[in-house]
């Protein structure tokens, strides 16, 4: 579970920002339901404000952290300073696992890695491990096999300790992989699943399939059911895996249709809706850029509500997300939505309740004021 995380000198915040997860004493119990986090937040802001930027936070730190073994040793990290300054960029992000925090630290530049910090607190917060360039200075006793390893530039140690078989270190690349994202260097992931392959998944994981079933049924789209057909491909003689929509029409039954024929909506749950039930499974965290894009508003608080229904989500998987949609900040309140602002092409952001005053409070709809431009994170446009 994700608590914090945040950076400094990446892409268009050129200043620190932080998203926190955490919730205040004032926050009521109808949302924190007991915790001292939540596990949905939302991102929202003008476009090109910079809300997909702070989801490549995450998407940086998950595959660099665990995949930047794999780069070339003279490759150039890959991530983007603010308009490419020199200066050095800061990452950090704090998990909860098991009633303990860990917090994850880098300081880099394209060139090669600064520092890496990991902190465990239990009841006070102690330095486990301490990289500074290419060495390791410091570390408990318990990470000793790390001393096996030789650290590159360019590679995270976690990374480096993973492909070195050390024991250590699995629990932090754990955090890492329980995390889905959408989103890349290069923004949102558009064929970042194909329904093929997505359907041979489905086809393998019959329980995944019925969750995508039944919530496509409910969802109002006239689909009696979807079934899976298999056929060997001629040339390639590989199995290939096809879905059917099948509709009842009027007063007959039985009538399908392929993939292909299927709404933007319909095709939009299709794809996604496996990956909720595996991070609702697995206790993870979803990350989804305009995670409600071809979707009616309606269906929203029905995707929302997965992670906000204790019985549906057991095992405390968190969402976050962006959206232009601006009902879902009367439904998430002040305390789950994030507002992010651009001044000089600079980006920078808040969560609600960090606005002074009372002109925000549980009792009042938070849409009026952000449609009167009393809250920030609204398109200023000039018409000309």
């Amino acid at each position: 579970m994700i608590l914090e995380f945040g950076a400094k000198n990446f892409y268009s915040f050129k200043e620190g920002f932080e998203v926190s997860l955490r919730l205040g004493e004032g926050c009521p119990k109808t949302i924190s339901k007991g915790n001292f986090y939540t596990n949905i937040m939302a991102i929202k802001g003008a476009n090109a404000s910079g809300k997909t930027n702070v989801l490549k936070v995450l998407s940086f730190l998950c595959d660099f952290v665990k995949n930047s073994f794999n780069q070339n040793p003279d490759s150039k990290i890959p991530f983007h300073s603010f308009f490419d300054n020199s200066q050095p960029s800061e990452f950090y992000i704090v998990f909860l696992e098991n009633n303990i925090e860990y917090r994850y630290e880098l300081k880099l530049t394209v060139d090669r890695i600064l520092s890496e910090i990991i902190y465990r607190k239990e009841k006070r917060e102690s330095k486990i491990i301490e990289r500074k360039k290419n060495k390791i200075i410091s570390k408990l006793k318990e990470f000793k096999d790390l001393e096996i390893m030789k650290l590159r530039d360019n590679v995270s140690l976690v990374s480096t300790a993973n492909q070195y078989g050390v024991e250590s270190t699995k629990l932090i690349y754990t955090l890492f992989s329980k995390i889905g994202i959408n989103v890349d260097d290069l923004g949102r992931k558009d064929d970042y699943i194909d329904y093929k392959s997505v359907t041979q998944f489905y086809f393998e994981n019959q329980s995944i399939f019925d969750f995508v079933k039944k919530v496509l049924v409910l969802s109002d789209t006239g689909i009696n059911t979807i079934t899976i057909e298999k056929q060997t491909h001629k040339e390639t003689g590989k199995e290939e895996y096809f879905p059917l929509f099948n509709y009842n029409i009027l007063d007959e039954e039985g009538h399908n249709l392929t993939f292909q024929y299927q709404s933007s909506g319909v095709k939009a749950l299709y794809l996604q809706l496996g990956l909720y039930k595996i991070i609702l499974d697995m206790g993870g965290t979803l990350v989804l850029d305009e995670f409600d894009i071809n979707l009616h508003s309606d269906l929203l608080p029905m995707l929302i509500n997965f992670f906000d229904d204790e019985e549906k989500n057991p095992n405390n998987a968190q969402l976050i997300f962006t959206t232009h949609h601006t009902d879902i900040m009367d439904k998430l309140g002040k305390y789950r939505v994030v507002l992010v602002n651009k001044d000089k092409n600079e980006s920078f952001l808040y969560r609600l309740d960090e606005i002074q005053g009372d002109m925000l409070r549980n009792d009042r709809s938070i849409v009026q004021k952000y449609k009167e431009g009393k809250i920030g994170g609204k398109p200023r446009l000039n018409y000309g």
